[in-house]
This record gives structure tokens, sequence and C-alpha cells, in this order.
């Protein structure tokens, strides 16, 4: 056995082998419906669950389970769990095209791993039905289908269509068709009647093309899928012709007239027949009929394309007067259709003389001026005809309008002017005059001759333009050509030649060729005085008055870079707020070039003049000005710097200028008030002081600019003097006492004073100073400080007297009080007024309290802070005991706030109320209005009033009380300026008969 017979022996043992294990192991087969379209990695099924595998070993075999699959191009299997996935995205349409089921197979080998040995376990038959989706739509095999059919159809006739297509299948294919023709001329049968897949468009009505020459209809196939697809096609029916229609002539008959002069093959008349039809069904050829006689035929012939009639030989009207002839047209269908019309030709006698005519010219000729008027006569006409009766009436026309033909008599005319004559518009008219006899046919001859038109000078030179523009540049040199004008003249020779000239005033700039019309520059220009030039030229003819127009000459000079940049002024001033940021504009330098706007680009900059110019930057394009650093104006308040401004392109064309920048004052600086020490914050003054005495001057300073409003000071009390006793001079600082010092103002006073400028915002530095109200008599050589001592104790002395005399006095008050109200209730119905005076209108007029005197006694009655009286006077005066001349006066007294009543017996009629002061004075009471019943007077008196009636009185008794001028101790010396003469006399006023005055004392203690 040789080694091939050995490999063969060993394959196929091998085969033998496996093929016996094979069919010793399980096999299974599984199916699965997988849907088309659907992204690769799609899960399709588990071979393990399908085949119930899993349900028939353990999990311990089932994990030693390995599954496999068989090549393919479509699927994938997991080794470990058996799960089939797509490899990629499968197309129905594309694996299983024409199948109506489209199934998919795979072979799956799953092995056992027995402890690393591998051993096949089972087969598995994978079928997998790939599940069409509706994704193709029907398509027909093409967008548009054209068709043709011949007219002439019969009803029910059909047109096959190819059917669409829809690769999809069942449902997903085309479920159905439908049709749209707006012309209800076709129906739609989806099959034919032998059951072909074809498309059945049936006729319903009888086509005719002459009617309609063509259809369109559309058909739409729709598929039975979810969402459905629709396809559709566009049908374009063309409708052919056939010979279903004869010829026919315009005319039924024909009837024309030809003259016996006719010349042969000159066409006398044309027949013209349509037909309906198109193509060669319509191609129509003309022909006489067979019944024409030879006469005809030999006399007249038709063109067979255009219809026309011709004559072939003379007609004679003596022989032949008229011509009946039968004409056809004759299509070239298949079929040839024929129609007939009849023709009559009438022959015409001819007139064969014609007129003659004469034209007779005046001696002038025909030369004519242009001026000469409408009317003018021109020439004479006269003509003749040979012929006889109406072939012998002759009638003359001419074809100007400018010229009229009047008629003289039957034979003669006359030719005159109709219209005005221009030689500028036609130099000449050629006149034809036509004269017609009346014969039939007419006959006619003309004659002509020739106007000529003279010119006149009735036409001034006209200029192509109205205005004509030039340039020139300045500084130009002269004899300079700048433009040419022209004028034309429609008159002709020396009528039409224009002389040019210009205004007088611009002969020294200009100078106009008179002939050619040529502007010359003969003088230098500058721009800058003088940049526009505008004047007349004149342009004359040389005829008769030598008429002229005019024109408008522009001239625009242009300017040349001659004239450097110039400040407007020699000295600019800038002005900047201290404290700005860098950046801020402090105003421009502006500079001026009087040539044009491309000549005048300036550019600006700094020249290098000390060091004040690097504070600051200038913009070249616009010499704006700003700061490079912010700036104090207590440090420095004023920069100088030059500015130099240079044509840009002319560098050597430049000018300066000073510039200043002022830097202007903010309110930067707060008030400062000069004080150094404490010392310089408390002042001293006596209790006596006057109104008026200057305390101190507040002072204060300010580092802003001292001419403006920042550094004005101004000064305010802001706290400290609730009583107003100070005052404080705003603008100079002094502070003054500003009322008289009162008991309770002696203290000290801890005023707050605030220094404010006038910056916005404004600010402000403030102080505390203090003020100490001395309020001690001031010391004498004599007394000293026991002098003051004794002062007080008299005081005391006489307020505790005083407390005793009050005393008794309310007591003696209240029994007259008893006495009174019995008297009142007797007169009650003749009381109806009081008077009541408010304390405040008393302390008002008086300013210190009121006493009262017994006539017996000299003192006066004193009240201290712990008693007070005060009281009032009235006098009543009885009406009816004027001889008397006697007064009751009634006086109340009361103290501290206790409220007084006064009561009063009898209405007073005129009376004037009162006050008797210690001064002696008797100050005027408001008088009152009073009733049966009680009213009341109160005299209101505060602890306040108390303290400044006091201090009237230290004041009295350190000024005189005490002094050595004054040498009188009595007690009854008030201090407040009164004499003990003074008191006394007060004293004597009041009567002391208790029953002619009525007292009432009020006294608090």
């Amino acid at each position: 056995m040789n080694d091939f017979s050995g490999h063969l022996f060993a394959t196929v043992v091998i085969w033998l082998v496996l093929s016996r294990q094979a069919s010793a192991q399980e096999t299974a087969q599984v199916s699965f419906i997988f849907q088309e379209e659907q992204s690769a990695g799609t899960f399709v099924g588990n071979v393990a669950l399908a085949s119930k595998l899993t349900d028939k070993v353990t999990q311990d075999v089932f994990s030693k389970l390995d599954f496999t699959i068989s090549t393919n191009n479509y699927f994938t299997i997991s080794p470990r769990n058996g799960s089939i996935t797509s490899k990629t995205e499968i197309d129905r349409e594309s694996e299983c095209p024409d199948k109506e089921v489209c199934i998919l197979s795979a072979d799956i080998t799953v092995y056992q791993d027995n402890a690393g040995q591998i051993n096949l376990y089972m087969f598995i038959k994978v079928n997998v039905t790939i599940e069409d989706i509706n994704d193709n739509a029907p398509r027909f095999a093409s967008n548009m289908i054209s068709l043709d059919t011949p007219e002439g159809n019969v009803i029910g006739d059909v047109l096959y269509i190819q059917p669409a297509n829809d690769p999809d299948y069942g449902k997903n294919s085309v479920a159905q068709y439908s049709f749209q023709d707006p012309s209800n001329t076709f129906e739609l049968i989806p099959k034919d009647s032998s059951g072909l897949p074809f498309l059945s468009l049936v006729m319903k009505k009888v086509l005719d093309r002459e009617t309609r020459d063509f259809y369109q209809v559309t058909v739409i196939a729709t598929d039975g899928g979810f969402p459905r697809r629709t396809g559709s096609v566009v049908i374009n029916i063309t409708v052919t012709d056939i010979n279903d229609n004869a010829p026919e002539f315009v005319q039924s008959s024909y009837n024309e007239s030809v003259l016996e002069s006719i010349k042969p093959n000159v066409p006398i008349m044309k027949v013209s027949a349509t037909d309906k039809d198109i193509g060669k069904n319509a191609d129509i050829t003309y022909q006489f009929s067979s019944r024409v006689s030879d006469k005809v035929r030999n006399t007249f012939y038709i063109d067979q394309k255009t219809g026309e009639i011709f004559a072939k030989t003379a007609i004679d009207y003596e022989t032949d007067k008229q011509f009946q002839i039968t004409v056809e047209a004759v299509d070239n269908g298949a079929t040839q259709l024929t129609a007939r019309t009849s023709v009559t030709l009438n022959v015409v006698d001819v007139n064969d003389n014609a007129p003659e005519i004469n034209v007779n010219m005046p001696a002038t000729g025909t030369d004519i001026l242009e001026s000469v008027p409408v009317g003018t006569f021109i020439s004479y006409i006269s003509v003749n005809d040979k012929d006889s009766g109406e072939n012998g009436v002759v009638v003359c026309d001419m074809n100007d309008d400018h010229f009229s033909l009047d008629k003289l008599d039957f034979t003669r005319y006359k030719v005159t002017l109709a219209q005005p004559l221009d030689y500028e518009v036609k130099h000449s008219y050629t006149v034809t005059i036509i004269c017609r006899d009346g014969g039939q046919p007419t006959m006619s001859s003309s004659a002509v001759f020739v106007v000529n038109v003279v010119d006149v000078n009735d036409n001034r030179p006209i200029f192509t333009e109205a205005t004509y523009f030039g340039n020139v540049m300045e500084n130009q040199r002269v004899a300079v050509p700048i433009l040419s004008v022209t004028a034309h003249d429609f008159d002709s020779g020396e009528y039409g030649r224009v002389t040019y000239t210009i205004e007088d005033a611009y002969s020294r700039v200009f100078s106009m060729d008179p002939n050619s019309g040529q502007l010359l520059l003969i003088d230098q220009l500058d721009r800058e005085k003088t940049p526009r030039f505008e004047f007349y030229v004149i342009a004359r003819d040389n005829g008769p008055g030598r008429l002229s127009s005019s024109a408008i000459i522009i001239i625009v000079v242009n300017d040349e870079d001659d004239n450097p940049p110039t400040f407007l002024s020699p000295i600019y001033f800038g002005y900047v707020l201290e404290n700005q940021p860098a950046g801020t504009v402090v105003g421009n330098a502006t500079a001026v070039d009087i040539d044009t706007p491309e000549n005048s680009l300036m550019s600006y900059s700094f020249l290098p003049f000390g060091d004040d110019y690097q504070s600051f930057s200038i913009n070249p394009s616009n010499g704006i000005i700003r700061t490079k650093e912010v700036f104090d104006r207590e440090v420095k308040f004023q920069y100088q710097m030059v500015i130099r401004v240079t044509d840009t392109r002319k560098p050597e064309f430049s000018s300066t200028c000073n510039f200043t920048v002022i830097i202007l004052d903010d309110n930067d600086h707060s008030p400062v008030i000069q004080m150094s020490s404490e010392e310089n914050t408390t002042f001293v003054i006596q209790y006596n002081s006057s109104v008026g005495t200057i305390i101190t001057t507040i002072l204060a300073t300010d580092g802003d600019d001292p001419n403006s409003q920042n550094s004005q000071i101004q000064y305010y009390i802001e706290l400290g003097d609730p009583d107003h006793l100070f005052n404080l001079n705003s603008f100079t600082g002094t502070l003054t006492l500003e009322r008289i010092i009162r008991a309770q103002d002696i203290k000290s006073y801890h005023l707050v004073i605030k220094a404010q400028d006038n910056g916005d915002p404004p600010r402000v530095d403030t102080r505390q100073i203090i003020i100490s109200i001395n309020g001690t008599f001031p010391p004498t050589a004599e007394a000293g400080l026991t002098t003051n001592i004794l002062i007080v104790v008299i005081l005391v002395g006489v307020t505790v007297v005083l407390g005793v005399a009050i005393g008794v006095a309310i007591c003696l008050v209240r029994k007259i009080d008893r006495e009174r109200r019995r008297n009142l209730e007797a007169q009650k119905n003749t009381e109806d007024k009081m008077y009541q005076v408010k304390e405040q209108d008393v302390y008002k007029n008086i300013g210190v309290d009121g006493e009262i005197e017994d006539s017996n006694s000299n003192n006066l009655s004193k009240r201290n802070n712990k008693k007070e009286v005060s009281f009032s006077i009235e006098e009543e005066t009885d009406s009816h005991n004027t001889s008397t001349g006697s007064s009751h006066p009634l006086t109340s007294f009361k103290g501290g706030t206790d409220r007084s009543q006064m009561h009063s017996t009898n209405r007073p009629a005129n009376s004037s109320n009162k006050l008797v002061t210690n001064g002696g004075m008797n100050i005027p009471v408001s008088q009152g209005c009073h009733s049966n019943q009680e009213k009341q007077i109160n005299l209101k008196r505060t602890p306040q009033d108390e303290e400044i009636r006091l201090m009237e009185l230290l004041k009295r008794n350190g000024e005189d009380a005490l002094s050595e001028s004054s040498g009188n101790s009595d007690p009854s010396d008030s201090g407040r300026g009164g004499s003990e003469d003074d008191s006394s006399h007060r004293g004597s006023g009041l009567d002391p008969d208790p029953y002619s005055s009525h007292y009432r004392f009020v006294s608090k203690v």
C-alpha cells in the first residue's frame, strides 16, 4: 500500500468514527422570527431556551457547554448562553428577492468541556424567518409616461401601462391604485381582461383631436403597510390626427372685377381654404374643376399652392364681359377630401386717355422767402382730358399740406401757401399735382415742381449746453485752455456764423476765442480768494440785428496745497478738574487750513519746551488734549505748553500756539477749624454781659482754591444751644451773645461748631467749645464775698416776712369775697361782662412783676423763688356818680402757677384797665366782658420767669443797691430802677378804704 492509499484509509476511518459519533448525538431544530432593517447586534433568540436545553441539563453541566455557529454573514452566537444576535442590518428585499417567505438558516454546534476534554454534545438547526417591514414605496418604471392614440376611437378602447413595483411582500406590497383625470375621459382598470399584470386606461369618450389634442392623468399606487407608502406616475396622452375633416373655403363664392387691360401673369384674385386636420391631412391643393371649359383654362390658371388666379392671355371686354369658374380644394390625406367654390370674374372696360397738366410759375420763379405769409400765391395750374363724358371730367389734388390747391373752374387751379415755411426745417419742397379723370378705370397724370425756400435771419444761436463746467488748478501758468463752448445757428451763411464773447468783468482773468469758443486762462488764480467763477458767454450771429443767446460758464479752481495750517488763536486755554482720572479731555487747540480737505490734513504735536507737556497727550488728528496723570491743584494749578500743527503733505507748513491748562479746584479739602488745645476751646463770660458781646471768633481754613466756592466757609452752631442764647455769624465766625442771660442760663454750654465749605458736595469740620457763664456778683473792694452772702440772707428774710403778709391778706380777701358774693346775687341781672387778662399779655407788656403798696406803708412787697405774688388792677368808674370821681381799683394776687379770680360788682362803662408797675407806669390791660357768674383773670408765672426776675434783682443789687453811690439800704428799693419816691407815689394812687376798693389775694408758698 502506497502513501496515498494509507492516507485515504486513515481519512475514511476518521470520517466513519466522527459520523458515527455525530449520529449518536442529539439534534434539535428551532425557529425565530426577526424583523428586517434592525441594527447590528439586535437580539434574535436564545437557542438554549428555544431547544429546551436548559431544562434537560443541570446548571453545572450547562456552564460547561460551549455554543458555536457555522460561518454565515447574518448572525453571531454567545458561546456561553446561546443567544443569537444579528451581525449586520438585514434587508429582506436584498437577501430574498422575489420570495414570499424569507428564511435564513444557521447550524449551531454545542460542545461540552469535561475536565479539559472537549466532546460534541448536540446539533441545533436554526431557521430565522425575516419579517418584512414596509420600507419600500411602490415605484413605477418612470415618473412620466407619454402615450399616443389616434382620434376617432371607439368607447372602451384600452391603453396599457406597466404597473408599479413594490419590493415588499404581503400587505406591504401594492394594495390599490387610484386615478386622477380632470377631464373624466379615461377609466383605470388594475388588470386587463386576460389577467396580465398591466394597468388599463379605458376610454370613456370618443377623442377628437380638433377639439382637444392632449390629456394628462395621474395614477397613484398605494401599498397596504403602515405607514402607507405611495408612488405615482404622470401619463401624458397625445391625440394624433386622422383625415376626418374636408377643406373649407373661406367664402362660399367669390365675385371680382378684372380690367380688360390686365397683363398676363398678373394676379387677379385669390381663393383660400382651411383644413382642421394637421400635417399631410391639412395640406391643400387648389385646382379648376373638371367641368371648367377649355376657354377658361386657356384664359386663366390657378396656383395650386396659393390659390391665386392669373390671366394667361389678354382679355377683351367686347368679346367676354364675364367668366364663371369652379375651383376645388383637395387635401393630402390617405383618403383625399375635396371642397368647391364658385368664382365670378367681371371684365371692366378701360379708360385709355389720361389728363394733361400744365404748370405756370410766376416771373420770380420758385424761390420763396421763408418769411412770406400764409396765402401767398405760388403757381397757376391748368388741366385738359381728351376723353369725353365722365372719362373727361378731371379732379386734381396735391401731396403736400404746406400748400393749397384752389380750384378756379373745371380746368384751372392756383397753388397758394397753406403753412409757414421754415428754411431751417426744410430747404425745398417737391410739389406733385395729381389729376384723375372720371373714367373706368380712372386714368391719372401728375406734374411736379420744386419750391425753394430762401433763408432769413430768424434764428438765434443755441448753445449745446445751458451750463458749461471747467476746472483749473490754482497757480496755473497762463494761456492754458480750459474748455470750449459751442453754439449752433440754424440759419445759413453769415446768418449762421457765430461769434463768442464773455462778460467784460472776467476778461482780465479769462480770454474767449471769438470763432472757436475756446476759453483760455490769462491770469494766475488763487483758490482761497476765489474758489469758483461763474459768468456768461454770449454767442451772436452775423446776420441783420445780430441775434444772440447766452450760457453759463462755471469754472472751479482746484486746490493746491499752498497754505500752512494756522491756529485760530495764538493762546488757548484748557480746563480740567483736579483728581480726574488720566485720559480726561482738557480741550483742544483748533487750527484751520484754508486749502481743501484733501490738502488740509493736519497733525498736532507738543513741542518739547519744559516738562509740562509730558503730563498730557494730544490726538494728532484733531488736537484734543487729554491728561496722562491725576492732578492736584494744590500742588500745581497751571501748565504751559506749546502745540505745533503740521501739514501732513508738506511738513514745512506748520504753526504753533501756546496752550495753558488750568487745573480747576475740586472740593477735596475739608475746612479745618483752628483750635490747637483745650484752653482755646473754653470761654467764660459774665452773667451781666450785654447782647452782642463777642465771645470768640471761629477761624477755619480750607486747602482748596481760595477763589472758588470750595474754600468759602460758613459757620453754624450744630448742637448745644437749644435756648438760642448765642449767635454765630455764618460768614465771619464771630460768636456773640444773642440775648440777655437769664438765671436758668447760668451754666456751661458745650457747643458743637460746624465749619462748612460751599463745594458740591460740601465738606465740613466740627469742633466742640465750652462756654461757661459766671453767675456770681463781681467782687468789690468794700464788700467782696461777705457782701454777696449778706444780700442772700436779706433776701431770705424779706421772703419770709412777705409770706406771712400774704397769708394775712389771703384771710382778708376770703372774708371780703364772701361779702361780694352776696352783693353779686342782688345785681346778677345787671352784670353781663367781665375782663379777662392772660398772663402772657401781662408779662409781655410789663417785663417785670407788678406790686401793690398799702398807703400807710412805704415798704414794697417782695417775692423770692419760694413765694410768688402776681397782681392786676382794674379801675371801675361808676357811671351814675361822676361827681365824686372816685375809682375802685380791683387787685388780685397769685403765686406760682395758681390761678386768681377777679370779681366785679359793677359793669364798667368806658373804663380803662391799667396795670401799675413798680416803675410808676400805667400799662393798658385788655378789657373783657363778664356776667353775673364769676369770671377769672389768670396770671401765670413759670419758674423760668422767676429766674429772670431774680437775675434782674441780683443785677440791680449789684449795680445800685450795694454800690457806694446808692447810700440807701432801705429794703423798699427793688433794684429795678425805681426810687423810694417812686414807691410812695405809686402807693398814693390806691384807696386804702377796704369798702371802696376790693382786694383778693391768692398766695402759694
